[in-house]
């Protein structure tokens, strides 16, 4: 009986290859194992069972973080939608008027107004621009007619 000792040259290439393998392929497994996912739920329905606010959350065992509201016209059609950020609005939002037609945009950081907004008429055509810095008017702010023409200027420009 003879006994094959194995060869050494290939046990030091596979032995750090496979302890390399299972270095990279254990972060991946526990982290995809405990991975947040996210659910949408239902907040408030109208009386005939179609949502009126929806909002988005990730899920991480007992923690529940708020992402993205949308709100809904008794129709179902939307009313308003934008993300949040540590429990706040934070991003762009988005206003509808029931027919559709986009009503106001404007972005928002730290639950503040902040940036700019435009809003419309329900003709589409700009109503207004305005803009915002922490929730304080700034800028410019351009009124228009429905018919698309410059009728204001105010200037809330703060002062240093």
């Amino acid at each position: 009986m003879h006994l094959q000792l194995p060869d050494m040259n290939l046990m030091r290439i596979t032995f750090p290859l496979l302890r390399l393998k299972i270095g990279l392929l254990a972060p991946l497994f526990l982290s995809l194992s405990s991975c947040a996912h996210k659910q949408k739920v239902v907040e408030e329905s109208y009386p005939d069972g179609t949502p009126k606010r929806e909002c988005t959350y990730r899920i991480r065992g007992d923690q529940k973080i708020l992402l993205s509201e949308t709100c809904y016209y008794p129709g179902g059609k939307v009313q308003i939608t934008g993300p949040y950020k540590n429990g706040k609005r934070d991003g762009n939002w988005k206003y509808y008027y029931e027919n559709g037609n986009l009503w106001s945009e404007g972005a928002y950081r730290d639950g503040r107004n902040h940036g700019r907004r435009l809003t419309y008429y329900e003709s589409g055509k700009v109503r207004y621009e305005a803009w915002y810095h922490d929730d304080e008017r700034t800028g410019i702010w351009k009124f228009y007619d429905e018919s698309g023409k410059l009728i204001r200027e105010v200037n809330y420009t703060r002062k240093p």
